[in-house]
């Protein structure tokens, strides 16, 4: 079977030859299925939208880990989103980590991802041991911190939905800067260079500017299973 995703904005669609439907359900966010695929192994949809895949699917965590760069000292990190866990596998295997806190809304999309994707939970003990999971609502948990501090903070959220707008609002990104330390880095996923320029990145990079983040960029890369095969980071820091 050809299993598709249609764009809305670009009027196109992607499709991937697949096996069989491996899981089917809705939690209280979002509609999540996983396919079976010879070429790509498992594939994770939500909304009826590619989010992930077993194999070839180094793109995404590969440029934002390169985004951090290497750091002298052990960093601490927060993550809200990325309950797959595909990002946290690169962040320990190529960066010294303190400590890792993902924050993740959807409780379904880590025990479905531990249960269809094993290997991105592969951890030792000690990288487990740095790990913290909390089922929260990223907006609220970041809004409420008033204990922990970050050197990276990352973004991992789907495109502004009804769910996850307010990821993408100033009074979001203000509470991000009170959350890093000096010098501290964010990256924000900021959906296509094509499609959401006006939508998302022209936006998201004022609303920063203004909070007073500085050095933003935009970070271009292939990522052949999202809507018209490029994707984008936004990247800025913390400097006083």
């Amino acid at each position: 079977m050809l299993v598709k995703e249609y764009n809305k904005e670009s009027g196109t669609q992607f499709g991937i030859e697949c096996e069989k439907l491996l899981y089917k359900a809705k939690s209280n966010f979002q509609n999540i299925k996983v396919y079976k695929s010879k070429k790509y192994g498992n594939i994770l949809m939500l909304d009826d939208c590619f989010m992930l895949t077993e194999k070839g699917n180094d793109q995404y965590h590969n440029k934002c880990v390169s985004l951090i760069g290497k750091k002298s000292k052990s960093i601490d990190i927060l993550i809200i989103g990325g309950g797959d866990f595909g990002l946290i596998k690169g962040l320990f295997k190529n960066l010294k980590v303190n400590s890792l806190n993902l924050v993740e809304i959807d409780n379904q999309v880590i025990n479905i991802s531990r249960r269809f994707f094993p290997s991105f939970f592969k951890l030792n003990k000690k990288s487990k041991d740095k790990v913290n999971i909390l089922i929260e609502d990223g907006y609220e948990w970041i809004k409420n911190n008033n204990i922990l501090r970050f050197d990276v903070i990352i973004v991992d959220c789907t495109d502004p939905n009804l769910i996850a707008k307010k990821l993408y609002s100033e009074k979001f990104y203000k509470n991000i800067f009170d959350n890093l330390k000096n010098n501290g880095q964010l990256i924000q996923q900021s959906g296509s260079p094509y499609l959401d320029e006006k939508k998302i990145i022209i936006p998201t990079s004022k609303k920063l500017d203004k909070i007073g983040f500085k050095d933003i960029s935009l970070h271009k890369f292939s990522m052949p299973i999202y809507p018209l095969g490029l994707w984008s980071f936004i990247q800025c820091k913390k400097a006083q």
